[in-house]
């Protein structure tokens, strides 16, 4: 055990003692290096590069002479003829296949043997901006055998100094301050979180890791990029970022390019004569006709009738014909005294409003009652699951014609439920509805025929272009269209979109859009023959078939 503690000492004594590695990892600019996978290909097997010259160095001055083979040019001068080394040009771009609302981009990160140390933890982030926005996946963490077991050393102690001191007390919110200096002073190196890679390295070589992501392309642009940032930190404080790597990009192919962005137009109906309503509720104390704006509700019920005629009286598209006030109350108590009750609190009311629009409302408003609001109350109980015997109660407001039996029926047959309706309904019964019957100003005709952008398209439209597919497809769903059909593939519902694109008029678009769809569906036969048609209408249509693996098969 002494002998184990020596060596780990001594080794971590030799890692302290090494800030010259961090030095020379900045004199190099070691970097990790990213890159795009490419496609398995056929390669031909390469000969090892053999040099056609030799190089002599000279003992006493020191410099070199290269022997090798010489032509002579068009000048007739001497040139020595060199074999240059095979270059390989790696390209730094893609195409991605937008499916499902998603891409699926791929990368290959290398750290390389000159970053990597048994005192050194690496930890590498990959980065991905998209339309302006940075946003930082999960990372890579290589750690060296030595700054390994320095972490399990620091959360060892850690962990016993914190079980000792809730030994002691169990209540981890008094020791809270304690545990976190503790912390602070002994986990020197905490274990990096969000990591998709945490691996420990026992020998130095070069890593080279695949990784692979799948981003979402709501509100994204046509392009993403991906780059790398990193850090390497060493066991005696030092750390050293790494520089910034290459930037891989990936164009995003999506179907739309499709898009049909020709406006739509829709009819529009205008008619002469309109009509606005509305209901309040004003609450009245009991056997009174006078209107208190303390009462209640009274204050914001009275204010939003008066906003609404304030809006109609000046508003310069149309002016009033006639306000019908049609004042209720809730069938308890006698029915002459409600119906005496509701035409007097429907008077109160015009005054009230007389009050603030001036006299000339008087001859605008008709004051009219309904006394006991019995088919309001029906249907509130049709709507409510708290009352047992709905149905009961429904069968004696059917039958009944006299207003009072009927109420005193109902109370003494189901008095549990005339209890809750007295409570919960009646008051909702006690209401004034507004009628407001407007004409348009200077419009002679009763009804004009126009057309007009429809505005709700054209936001379906831009919803798909910002690849908001679930929203546009709400949208656009009823037009049955191409666009729809676009919103439908993109989200997967094929055979929906099936449905509406065999509905569409031949053309290159929608016979292309036809054959990839027939393709999910395993209708080869037919989607062949569509891609045909389309590519014979449109020739770019075959070399979009090779961005669209739906129809890859049919390009070959």
């Amino acid at each position: 055990m002494k002998i184990y503690k020596i060596l780990f000492l001594s080794a971590l004594l030799f890692c302290v003692l090494s800030c010259t590695m961090m030095r020379r990892l900045e004199r190099r600019e070691a970097s990790a290096g990213i890159s795009l996978i490419r496609e398995k290909q056929a390669e031909t097997p390469k000969e090892a590069y053999k040099p056609n010259y030799t190089r002599v160095a000279r003992p006493l001055t020191g410099d070199s002479v290269y022997w090798g083979e010489a032509v002579t040019d068009s000048d007739g001068q001497r040139v020595m003829s060199v074999d240059l080394q095979e270059v390989e040009v790696v390209a730094k771009s893609r195409v991605v296949v937008e499916r499902l609302g998603k891409v699926a981009i791929d990368f290959r990160i290398t750290v390389p043997e000159e970053l990597q140390s048994k005192c050194f933890g690496i930890v590498i982030t990959p980065r991905l901006q998209n339309n302006g926005a940075d946003t930082p996946l999960e990372k890579l963490v290589i750690r060296g055998g030595l700054y390994s077991r320095v972490q399990e050393r620091d959360f060892w102690q850690f962990d016993k100094y914190r079980s000792r001191l809730l030994s002691y007390r169990s209540d981890t919110a008094y020791w809270n301050g304690r545990i976190e200096r503790a912390y602070r002073q002994l986990v020197k190196f905490p274990y990096a979180t969000d990591a998709r890679l945490d691996s420990v390295v026992s020998q130095n070589e070069t890593i080279v890791y695949y990784y692979s992501q799948d981003v979402k392309t709501e509100d994204t642009g046509k392009q993403l990029s991906v780059t790398l940032d990193g850090r390497v930190q060493a066991l005696d404080g030092s750390s050293y970022r790494l520089p910034p790597s290459d930037t891989i990009k990936y164009t995003i192919s999506s179907m739309l390019s499709f898009v049909d962005t020709l406006p739509r137009y829709q009819i529009k109906v205008i008619d002469k004569y309109a009509v606005v309503r509305d209901r309040n509720f004003v609450t009245f104390r009991a056997n009174d006709t006078a209107i208190a704006d303390t009462l209640g509700d009274n204050r914001r019920q009275l204010d939003r009738i008066v906003s609404l005629m304030d809006s109609l009286i000046n508003q310069e598209e149309f002016y009033i014909d006639s306000i019908t006030l049609t004042a209720s109350s809730s069938p308890e108590g006698p029915y002459v005294r409600n119906d005496a009750l509701a035409r007097d609190r429907g008077y109160a009311l015009r005054d009230y409003l007389s009050g603030h629009f001036g006299r000339q409302t008087d001859t605008m408003i008709t004051v009219r009652r309904n006394a006991e609001d019995w088919t309001e109350l029906d249907r509130l109980i049709l709507g409510d699951d708290s009352i047992d015997n709905r149905e009961p109660i429904r069968r004696i407001i059917e039958s009944e014609h006299n207003p009072d039996i009927r109420e005193k029926q109902i109370r003494e047959r189901h008095p549990q439920d005339y209890a809750y309706i007295r409570r919960k309904l009646y008051p909702q019964l006690r209401s004034v509805a507004f009628k407001y019957n407007l004409r348009r100003r200077g419009m002679i005709q009763d009804t004009v025929h126009t057309t007009e952008p429809d505005t709700l398209y054209a936001r379906g439209v831009e919803l798909l272009k910002r690849r908001s597919y679930t929203e546009a497809m709400n949208v656009l769903y009823p037009y049955r269209d191409r666009n729809s059909v676009i919103a439908l593939l993109s989200l997967g519902y094929d055979r929906t979109s099936y449905e509406i694109v065999r509905e569409l008029p031949a053309g290159p678009e929608n016979d292309y859009l036809h054959a990839i769809v027939a393709m999910r569906l395993d209708l080869r036969d037919e989607a062949a023959e569509h891609f045909a048609r389309a590519a014979e209408a449109e020739p770019r249509m075959k070399f979009r078939a090779r961005l669209d693996p739906e129809l890859t098969e049919l390009v070959q």
